[in-house]
């Protein structure tokens, strides 16, 4: 299985040696799941509360609101849906995939989680698509330049997660090496 997954957070990643506290925190998940084909098995969406308030700024990005994760659960809570989708997945896929890395891996050292099952092949579409364009693409970019027609991008983790899928079916990412 293929996880295709991406989040959205408090703002951006800091340097990698800067305390796990102050590193943003996740505010959404989404992830689908597909099969050695591409095809869609598995989806998932969830709202996560991180416990301190978002910014104005993040809220004008995503559109998400701090009353929108009063009652949502924690990090802590959808861990397990998480190890799951995870664990079930031999590969992981993401746009700018250091960014999703980073930020999945400061929320589970902020609850000494050290044996998240990661898996084994990773595939990020900004490094596969670097070269050609000759720097970073964005996910619009990239989505309006595969897909042929532009991307209404809204900044949610499963939207953003869903154009890339359909720019991983489209070209066949699950089959490079």
């Amino acid at each position: 299985m293929i996880i295709v997954y991406d989040t959205e957070t408090t703002g951006l990643t800091l340097h990698p040696d800067a305390p796990v506290s102050k590193q943003p925190r996740m505010i959404e998940f989404g992830a689908v799941l597909l099969d050695r084909n591409g095809m869609v098995v598995e989806e998932a969406s969830i709202l996560i509360n991180p416990g301190e308030p978002i910014s104005a700024e993040i809220t004008k990005i995503t559109g998400i609101t701090d009353a929108d994760l009063v009652g949502a659960p924690s990090f802590a809570e959808v861990l397990p849906q998480l190890r799951r989708l995870f664990a079930e997945s031999d590969t992981v896929m993401a746009h700018n995939l250091p960014f999703d890395k980073a930020i999945l891996r400061s929320e589970l050292a902020r609850l000494n989680v050290y044996d998240f099952i990661w898996p084994k092949r990773e595939l990020c579409t900004v490094g596969l698509y670097k070269d050609q364009w000759g720097r970073n693409p964005r996910l619009l970019e990239l989505y309006e330049s595969v897909i042929g027609e532009p991307l209404a991008q809204t900044h949610r983790a499963l939207d953003d997660v869903h154009a890339l899928v359909e720019i991983i079916q489209k070209e066949e990412l699950w089959l490079m090496d």
